[in-house]
């Protein structure tokens, strides 16, 4: 019954993802082209920001499970 609607979903979320990688993409092409960040800083500063992102998508649901 509801597939219609879950596909929709699925595609609206990978949509949004493919979005947000371009995106970031993009930024990190402008960076290191037109504002000349060595692409070493560039990866460090990615890796500092991806950790507390990760920490806050993984305990989205509010609880602790493994």
């Amino acid at each position: 019954m509801n597939t219609h609607t879950t596909s929709e979903t699925k595609s609206n979320s990978i949509q949004k993802v493919l979005g947000i990688c371009l995106a970031l993409a993009a930024l990190a092409f402008i960076a290191v082209a037109v504002l000349k960040v060595s692409p070493t800083n560039l990866v460090f500063a990615g890796g500092l920001l991806l950790c507390p992102l990760l920490h806050i998508w993984m305990m989205k649901d509010g609880g602790h499970k493994h």
